[in-house]
């Protein structure tokens, strides 16, 4: 279920592979896909006590891809949330052919290996573009 681009996360992420899924998504706004989007929100976690978040697995952004639009507000918008980054894992998967660095990363997700899992901004990007377009789209 695709979340709406109001929706304010609630639900704690519990496991290690929901937690996983909140670092590939914060990887990919904090780092990644600043190049080819603008983000209009971003809710990664859920308020707690002296301004600390917990990590939510109901997270959400908006992106608007920077393309050749003239005008901005024809741009394409674009809801991330979990479902996204689920998916785009899973289309990096099938498609593989990645160099070792990301082999090894989605090697790790496959087996579970949230402990032992690094991954850089470019990984996170590509599971976006993956989740979002089903290919990269932008390089």
């Amino acid at each position: 279920m695709t979340l709406t681009r109001d929706h304010v996360p609630a639900t704690a992420a519990s496991t290690p592979r929901e937690r996983m899924l909140n670092d590939m998504f914060t990887t990919a706004l904090e780092g990644g896909v600043g190049y080819w989007a603008r983000c209009s929100v971003y809710r990664w976690g859920i308020p707690g006590e002296n301004g600390r978040h917990t990590e939510a697995i109901d997270f959400v952004a908006v992106l608007h891809e920077m393309g050749d639009e003239e005008d901005e507000d024809a741009a394409p918008v674009h809801v991330v949330d979990a479902d996204v980054i689920r998916k785009g894992i899973r289309r990096m998967i099938q498609r593989g052919g990645w160099n070792q660095y990301i082999s090894a990363s989605l090697g790790d997700i496959i087996g579970g290996h949230y402990d032992d899992l690094d991954f850089d901004s470019i990984t996170a990007d590509l599971v976006v573009q993956f989740g979002l377009f089903g290919e990269e789209k932008y390089s």
